[in-house]
């Protein structure tokens, strides 16, 4: 770098100064990598002014170091070589220190071990990601960046993940990286069949790697449903074999489909925070997932300390929260409704009936609730159903609310975008 500048460009984009071992070598880097910024030429005598200026010649060795250097300089065309064996060396002895600390805790500790364990793989976690932590950054630069990602997305009315919901994309722009986004409702009313919609447009139609966790149902069940509603099939029919010729070739298509899609399921009942966390990483460093459903949240186990089931929900939806935004993938988590609705003349859901909620409502970035009318009255012969359930965007941190129209195929457990009925003139 001190015989040719532009190798500075290339090793600033693997290398940060605390990588180097020998604080001489960070303080002769920061000053190469900032003159390089100024857009200063570089070469010995430059950079023997620099540091005089910055009264670190001596520091760093004086001159006959710096000659020392020149003399020795590696090839530049090799540069990047070069950064990426500084960069994993500095991994290297991380993982020295994060290795003896793991050991002094697994002595010394009292937490639980699953704690323990989730707070080794973390740490070795951002360790191979090579994150030596965030720094505050100022507003010049975040505007900057800003202003790249509008240009980027400039006519586009989708800026995250579509969901498949034409209506429910236009209010949301997508599924954000780094958003929490809550499904809720009563038991039976479709949130299992909606997340796994969602997840099936993203994974199927876009292409987009997604995780499935499900601690209700089996990953053979998950496929079966998952099949029946890409074939738009009968479910009931599939379950009891009752498939003709032209249902296989129908039911064969939708499986092409579905194989060639990125979808990871992942049944593990009784699923803690850590060992969610856990597999996420694993999956994310494997697969590159750029999204992650969960159903459904009061089904996590919870393994550490906490006086109540609210506590522990409490802590169950900030680690979820925390996942969105350390992978930086939007985590849509179906969550259960207490009776409130149903106590309710007009039946309506809330936020606050979200079952043991402690922070959910807080944690969120967007809140949905799905809301069937038809559902409170089943076996009612007077009623007429209107086979209509309300998508309600109850909070969006970032944008509007609204409600979205759906109707519900529970013949193939499918959502679809809702027809009004024709009415006729008198």
């Amino acid at each position: 770098m001190i015989l040719h500048a532009p190798a500075v460009d290339i090793v600033v984009q693997i290398v940060k100064p605390e990588m180097f071992y020998r604080p001489a070598h960070q303080t002769l880097y920061q000053a190469l990598v900032e003159m390089r910024n100024a857009s200063r030429p570089i070469d010995l005598v430059l950079l023997r002014d620099e540091l005089e200026r910055r009264k670190q010649l001596e520091g760093v060795g004086g001159v006959e170091y710096l000659v020392a250097l020149v003399e020795g300089v590696p090839d530049a065309a090799n540069a990047e070589f070069y950064a990426r064996a500084v960069r994993d060396k500095a991994m290297l002895r991380e993982l020295i220190v994060a290795g003896t600390e793991m050991i002094r805790e697994a002595y010394d500790t009292h937490d639980d071990a699953q704690d323990v364990i989730e707070r080794a793989e973390q740490t070795i976690f951002h360790i191979s990601q090579a994150q030596i932590g965030q720094q505050a950054v100022d507003l010049k630069g975040l505007l900057v960046k800003t202003f790249e990602t509008l240009q980027e997305t400039d006519g586009q009315l989708i800026t995250g993940l579509a969901s498949g919901y034409h209506q429910l994309d236009e209010l949301t722009a997508g599924f954000q990286n780094g958003d929490m986004i809550i499904l809720a409702a009563r038991p039976s009313m479709g949130k299992t069949s909606c997340l796994l919609n969602v997840a099936e447009y993203v994974a199927v139609v876009d292409r987009v790697p997604v995780a499935f966790f499900s601690l209700e149902m089996s990953k053979e069940q998950l496929a079966q449903r998952l099949l029946a509603s890409s074939a738009r099939f009968d479910l009931k029919r599939m379950r009891r074999g009752m498939i003709s010729a032209e249902d296989w070739t129908k039911l064969q298509m939708a499986a092409g489909d579905l194989e060639q899609a990125p979808f990871y399921i992942d049944d593990s009942p009784m699923l803690t925070i850590v060992q969610l966390r856990a597999k996420a990483r694993r999956l994310k460093a494997q697969y590159d997932i750029k999204a992650i459903f969960l159903d459904y949240l009061q089904l996590m186990s919870y393994s550490g300390r906490a006086d109540s089931r609210q506590e522990q929900i409490t802590e169950i939806s900030r680690g979820i929260k925390a996942l969105a935004r350390e992978l930086n993938v939007p985590v849509i988590a179906a969550a259960q409704l207490n009776r409130g609705p149903a106590d309710r003349p007009s039946h309506r859901p809330r936020m606050s009936d979200l079952r043991e909620s402690g922070s959910i409502e807080q944690d969120a970035d967007v809140v949905m609730l799905l809301h069937n009318e038809d559902y409170y009255h089943r076996g009612e012969d007077d009623y007429l159903p209107t086979h209509m359930t309300e998508l309600i965007v109850e909070k969006q941190r970032n944008g509007p609310t609204g409600v979205v129209k759906l109707a519900f195929l529970s013949e193939c457990t499918r959502f679809e975008p809702y027809a009004e009925p024709e009415r006729f003139a008198p």
